[in-house]
């Protein structure tokens, strides 16, 4: 089909392509018993009342053989049946719909099972190779396309607080900007050559000083805009002027910019103006679309009425509302018949989804939102993260002179971790299974219980590695051990360091929080 043109299309169809609903919003019949769904023909009449300019990627609420179960759909080719789905449902549009998913740290992996789980960023930095970054960006975006998905909400290139669950861990290297913006660049031109629309986030960024989750609560970036400009700013414009497709805006107030307040609160950047349409659209030259955070987060939602916190998004220069109730185009056309919205921003929005839409190709004759077998794929991708894997191991200190070990002196090897996520121990079956390959007799365990048992320990055991793994949301709050995972450092310090060897998985600064004084 050709590209629409806007005097061709209705109200209600401009409208539909700024609206992102929730697949139980199309699927769910009730909300009470979520295996009540739709029948084919009222799936189709919600589909065509709503009009979603772009259809999101939840996984876990596919319906398929009238189960909405999670793990009913969970198949050896899973990313090929999700597609089918996605694709019946964009089929609905006489304008093909985007189909996003929050795709972002590991690649389309932890959604769907035939695809792969890949290195976090902070990995795919540490090799100092942009090549990889392409090549990795490029794999998953071949990946997302086995399930029909064609807008990724990555990279992240936020700078982060340590103390900040929902920003650390998600960006390549926020402490140095050149090379987060080369190195998200490259994975941006990557995903974006195979069909796949990046997505900057979460403008106008992080604040090293911010421990507050805009999940649950404000949060604001407390420098001067002319030092934002110096690193954070810095690194969306270096994105922006890189070729990003789009714009993720952060529920995070910006009050160099915009300090305005409601309720003596600052207000989020995703309604104000000033940050929207005249710091990024405007100052910084940004002519792609512009997309909210999830519009149901505390720090947003408990504003305003839903009616006037749309209208107030729309007005802001959002492009697309991610997580829209039912009906929002009835709220959003009324306020453009009452006069509350001006029909030039609902064009302007439309322009920008439609031009990310055909840069996609996505008008062209035969186009196919699903590209690609994940079984033919997967191998390729799985290659590139072992490379990457490998290349960004970084050894920070060495004063025993440990490593390489040496397996003719390592007999029996104890591995102890430290974690709030169980499945993470299990993980570490791997690296038990490499021990015993070389000869080793290996045992593992959560946690120290206390000075006796490390002493113990240490006496048995030829080498003892303590594993600790942190990540986003991963425990959901601060980054950091508590509790029982955090006393493991404390008996750790105290015997057996001479043949010791601390590694931090995800987080990469539990090395300097609690593992200082190994060797």
């Amino acid at each position: 089909m050709k590209k629409p043109i806007l005097s061709e299309l209705t109200l209600e169809e401009k409208i539909g392509q700024m609206l992102l609903g929730y697949q139980w919003d199309i699927n769910r019949k009730s909300e009470v018993d979520p295996k009540i769904l739709r029948t084919d023909k009222e799936r189709n009449e919600v589909l065509n009342r709503e009009k979603f300019g772009t259809l999101w990627a939840q996984t876990g609420h596919i319906a398929k053989a009238n189960d909405m179960n999670e793990d009913a759909h969970k198949t050896d080719n899973e990313s090929a049946e999700f597609g089918r789905w996605i694709k019946w449902e964009s089929d609905q549009y006489k304008i093909p719909a985007l189909t996003a998913l929050d795709a972002e740290g590991q690649g389309a992996g932890p959604l769907f099972s035939d695809l792969t789980i890949t290195c976090n960023p902070f990995t795919v930095a540490a090799t100092n190779s942009e090549e990889l970054s392409f090549k990795l960006g490029e794999a998953v975006a071949k990946e997302l396309r086995c399930a029909g998905v064609t807008w990724r909400w990555a990279p992240t290139v936020d700078v982060a607080s340590r103390f900040n669950a929902v920003s650390y861990g998600r960006s390549f290297l926020p402490d140095d900007p050149e090379k987060e913006i080369k190195t998200a660049v490259a994975h941006i031109n990557g995903m974006q050559s195979q069909g796949v629309a990046a997505t900057a986030k979460h403008f106008p960024g992080g604040d090293y000083l911010e421990y507050r989750d805009p999940h649950y609560c404000a949060a604001k970036i407390s420098t001067s805009k002319e030092d934002w400009w110096e690193e954070q700013g810095k690194i969306f414009q270096g994105v922006i002027d890189g070729g990003v497709y789009a714009v993720m805006i952060s529920h995070t107030a910006f009050p160099a910019v915009d300090d305005r307040k409601i309720d003596g609160t600052y207000i989020p950047s995703t309604i104000s103006d000033k940050i929207i349409t005249d710091l990024l659209k405007t100052e910084m030259n940004f002519k792609g679309v512009v997309v909210t955070d999830l519009i149901c987060m505390a720090s947003l939602n408990t504003l305003f009425p839903y009616d006037e916190l749309i209208i107030r998004l729309v007005n802001a220069g959002n492009d697309v509302i991610l997580g829209v109730k039912p009906n929002t185009g009835e709220i959003i056309k009324k306020a453009v018949e009452e006069g509350k919205v001006d029909i030039s921003r609902i064009d302007d929005a439309v322009s920008r989804i439609l031009d990310m839409k055909e840069k996609l190709g996505m008008f062209e004759e035969g186009y196919s939102h699903i590209k690609g077998i994940s079984q033919e794929i997967a191998p390729e991708t799985q290659k590139i993260n072992m490379e990457i894997a490998r290349k960004g191991i970084t050894l920070v200190r060495d004063r025993q002179n440990l490593i390489p070990l040496d397996k003719n002196k390592i007999k029996n090897v104890k591995i102890i971790c430290s974690t709030h996520t169980d499945d993470f121990y299990t993980s570490l079956d791997i690296l038990k299974d490499e021990f015993e390959e070389r000869g080793a007799t290996v045992s593992m365990q959560r946690r120290l219980s206390g000075y006796d048992e490390i002493v113990t320990l240490s006496e048995e055991f030829d080498l003892i590695i303590y594993a600790g793994y942190l990540s986003s949301h991963q425990p959901v709050g601060g980054v950091s051990f508590f509790g029982d995972e955090a006393k493991t450092f404390f008996y750790a310090n105290s015997s057996g360091k001479e043949k010791s060897i601390g590694v931090s998985f995800g987080y990469p600064h539990i090395h300097y929080d609690f593992m200082e004084t190994a060797n």
